[in-house]
């Protein structure tokens, strides 16, 4: 039987987030996911309630449990995985709740808080936690990442419009 827990990861930084929208890649449902990595002397509470969670459901068997935390070998940071098929709740850095449909656009590089309620699970041979989002805390906003390049001279320049007035587009190949 699933237990539930509520979880509040400490401040750390968003690695793919979609939390405006739902992936749907691998799921037509869609979920709402994200990646936080978090300095790892400051994720140990989180990373021993989880474990302990994990032992308290699986026993012996939570030492081959699925954990949603990874460490990074390069960065010595911790990687918490969090998702939902429901979109999470936004509050920004005062605790305040943002209105729906008034929520900015999250990049990777902003710093976030994410809270829900994880889970112990145990399905055939798969046995692990998950972490279930429900709520996310906007501490810092990333700007959206663009691409600029300087002007060359005398290179190609597009016209206002690039479609050949027959509206037909030819390619040559």
């Amino acid at each position: 039987m699933a237990k539930k827990n509520l979880f509040t990861t400490p401040k750390g930084v968003a690695q793919y987030p979609w939390l405006n929208t739902a992936d749907t890649q691998y799921d037509a449902a869609g979920k709402y996911k994200s990646n936080l990595r978090v300095k790892a002397a400051e994720a140990q509470e989180l990373m021993a309630q989880i474990k302990d969670a994990a032992k308290a459901e699986f026993g012996d068997k939570a030492k081959t449990a699925r954990m949603p935390f990874k460490m990074d070998d390069e960065t010595g940071e911790v990687v918490f995985t969090s998702s939902s098929k429901f979109q999470p709740k936004f509050v920004d850095s005062t605790g305040k709740l943002i209105p729906e449909g008034k929520e900015p656009q999250i990049f990777g590089g902003s710093q976030l808080k994410l809270a829900g309620s994880f889970y112990c699970y145990s399905n055939g041979p798969n046995h692990g936690v998950t972490l279930q989002l429900a709520g996310v805390q906007i501490i810092e906003l990333a700007p959206a990442k663009t691409i600029q390049f300087e002007a060359e001279e005398g290179g190609f320049v597009a016209a206002n419009d690039n479609e050949p007035e027959s509206g037909e587009v030819q390619y040559n190949f």
